[in-house]
């Protein structure tokens, strides 16, 4: 399992970036190996948003941002905020 965290501040309107990752999200929730999904807004930094994504392998994520239908879902993002993304392994958990 790999999850995406993706740091995205928002430069545009937050109610269409909203709309916009909403549009994006509903696309990867249907793409094999997606295993789930969160979305965080900063307390003190409200037009920074952190998402993370669970995917079973980078190779599933991978072929789903090749896809024609994110490019085109995202180009929704443009001029609306900037993302930093990128994959991450697991190294330590800790629960309660």
């Amino acid at each position: 399992m790999v999850t995406l965290i993706n740091k995205f501040t928002v430069t545009g309107d937050v109610a269409d970036f909203r709309r916009a990752i909403a549009g994006v999200s509903e696309f990867m929730r249907a793409q094999p190996g997606f295993l789930g999904h969160e979305m965080f807004r900063s307390l003190s930094k409200p037009d920074v948003f952190v998402e993370t994504a669970r995917w079973d392998a980078a190779e599933s994520h991978k072929k789903a941002v090749q896809s024609e239908e994110f490019r085109t879902r995202v180009r929704a993002l443009a001029g609306l905020a900037t993302p930093d993304a990128d994959l991450y392994d697991l190294v330590e958990e800790h629960a309660h």
